[in-house]
């Protein structure tokens, strides 16, 4: 028998006897800012968005549980800016080495973190390792933004510099609570990175050879990056079917993924 919907919506008695292709989700957001026009919640609701178009698009017979979001995450980058809740990465990584041991005590084989939140990645991945190793986990780490759709919305050259609170962020946020974002403050968060490639051979964001490490203030004293006026719901519908579309196909693929064939 299948399961899916939320972990913490299931009965205890229901954990006895999961499914042995069950796919548990962690979704993994934040709580930093994003700039003047956006809330700070803009990470975690745009993964929950993914996950909440996701559900309808599974097989009857495919077995999901949704884990409740992880909310505070690894912000520092942005401390500097009122609002933002951080953890340091010692203590995200210690958080979700416990959560994946309490996964793994359920019985449950496979593991998928959802990061809405670039600043998580690095941890994410040793996360994933250390649990492989000491939970033999089957565990991947993913965005929702790398299942996204940009290319048949966004201008390629434009998407170089849209790192944070620019349109690849605004326009999604129009399609999921246009409730809490104010256009009249959305304008082109013009980003230090295009002076850094123009001065440098080799240093950059972009694929150069040598990433410098950087807090949200290098980049853009505002907060944001990318030009957050030419988002549009239209866009943000688009971003976010795509990548729940393509997220659900994901999951019925790993259910059955193994390292060893």
């Amino acid at each position: 028998m299948s399961v899916q919907g939320y972990w913490a919506d299931q009965k205890s008695t229901i954990f006895r006897e999961l499914p042995k292709d069950l796919v548990a989700i962690l979704p993994v957001g934040a709580i930093e800012q994003h700039g003047p026009h956006l809330p700070v919640s803009v990470d975690r609701d745009l993964v929950e968005a993914t996950l909440e178009r996701a559900l309808p698009l599974l097989l009857s017979d495919q077995s999901v549980l949704i884990l409740p979001t992880l909310t505070i995450t690894k912000s520092d980058e942005h401390n500097r800016h009122p609002g933002t809740l951080s953890l340091s990465a010692e203590t995200l990584l210690a958080t979700l080495r416990d959560i994946g041991a309490s996964i793994a005590r359920a019985g449950v084989r496979r593991l998928v973190f959802l990061n809405g939140h670039g600043g998580n990645t690095a941890v994410l991945d040793i996360a994933a390792r250390d649990l492989r190793i000491s939970q033999d986990l089957i565990v991947a780490t993913c965005s929702w933004f790398g299942f996204a759709d940009w290319d048949s919305v966004m201008d390629p050259k434009a998407m170089d510099y849209d790192l944070h609170a620019g349109d690849c962020e605004t326009s999604p946020m129009l399609a999921a609570k246009p409730h809490l974002v104010d256009m009249t403050l959305a304008e082109n968060f013009v980003t230090a990175m295009q002076d850094w490639e123009q001065r440098n051979q080799f240093i950059g964001l972009t694929g150069q050879a040598a990433r410098p490490g950087w807090i949200i203030d290098d980049l853009n004293d505002k907060g944001a990056c990318g030009d957050a006026s030419a988002a549009t719901a239209e866009k943000g519908r688009h971003l976010l079917d795509s990548a729940a579309r393509n997220f659900a196909a994901f999951l019925l693929e790993f259910a059955s993924f193994d390292h060893r064939g």
